[in-house]
C-alpha cells in the first residue's frame, strides 16, 4: 500500500501543519514540493486533486483532501495511534475545534491579508489596521492559554500545531511581546522544543526571506516614482 501524500509548499503556514501533523502522530508519508511561483498549482492533474488550487492537498489512495484542517484531522482520525492530539470525546473534541478553527478563520487570514499585498500588491509595510487585528489575535491566544500550557488543555493538540505553522514565520514581522503576552511567548518557546522544528524553522526562514525580498523591491520600487 502506498503511502499516503501531500502536496506541499515549504513557504505556506498551512502546508506545513499538514505534514507537522503526520510527524507529531508518526506517519510515514511522501511530500511533494508544489512550486506555487511557477504556476505548478494550476496544472490541470493538481486541480483535479485540489479544485481551489492551494497547498495543502492530500492524496491516500482513492481519498483526495483539500484544507490543512480537514486534512490534519482526517490524518489524526485515521492514523493516530492515541486520541491525544485531536480528542474523541465530544467535549474535548469541541473544544480542540473551537480553538483550531480560530486558529484557521481569524490567526491565518490576518496573516494572508498582510503578506499578500506585499508580495503581489505593492504594499511598502503593515497598516496599523492589520497589526491591531494581529495584536488582537495575540491577546486572545494569550486569554485561551489562561488556564493550560497548551490551546485546549495541557498537551499538544491540532490548534497548537497549526498556531506554532503560523508563528514560525509571524514571529519574524510581528514579535510576541513577552511583557504583554507571557503565556504566549512561553508556549511559543515549547512549540519550538518540537521534533518537527528544524522541518518547520527551514520553511519560515524561506516564507520571510522572500516576504522581505518582495517588500524591499516595493520600497524600491516607490521610491523610484
Amino acid at each position: 500500500m502506498s503511502k499516503p501524500l501531500i502536496h506541499h509548499m515549504a513557504y505556506s503556514p498551512p502546508s506545513r501543519f499538514a505534514c507537522i501533523t503526520a510527524q507529531h502522530i508518526g506517519l510515514d508519508i511522501t511530500i511533494r514540493e508544489v512550486d506555487m511561483l511557477k504556476g505548478e498549482h494550476r496544472t490541470p492533474e493538481y486541480i483535479a486533486i485540489n479544485p481551489t488550487q492551494t497547498v495543502p492537498a492530500l492524496k491516500d489512495g482513492d481519498v483526495s483532501v483539500f484544507d490543512s484542517s480537514a486534512i490534519s484531522i482526517y490524518l489524526a482520525d485515521k492514523y493516530a495511534k492515541d486520541d491525544s492530539v485531536y480528542p474523541k470525546d465530544v467535549a474535548l473534541r469541541a473544544k480542540v475545534n473551537e480553538r483550531l478553527f480560530y486558529v484557521a478563520s481569524y490567526i491565518f487570514p490576518r496573516l494572508y491579508q498582510i503578506c499578500v499585498p506585499i508580495y503581489f500588491g505593492g504594499a511598502t509595510g503593515i497598516p496599523q489596521d492589520k497589526l491591531d487585528q494581529m495584536y488582537r489575535g495575540y491577546g486572545e491566544i494569550e486569554a485561551f492559554l489562561a488556564g493550560s500550557n497548551y490551546l485546549a488543555g495541557d498537551n499538544i493538540t491540532l490548534p497548537d500545531l497549526y498556531l506554532w505553522a503560523i508563528m514560525e514565520s509571524q514571529y519574524q514581522i510581528i514579535p510576541i511581546d513577552a511583557a504583554k503576552y507571557p503565556k504566549f511567548d512561553r508556549w511559543f518557546a515549547k512549540m519550538r522544543e518540537h521534533p518537527s522544528f528544524e522541518f518547520n524553522k527551514a520553511g519560515a526562514v524561506g516564507h520571510i526571506a522572500w516576504y522581505n525580498e518582495c517588500l524591499q523591491k516595493n520600497i524600491e520600487a516607490a521610491k523610484g516614482k
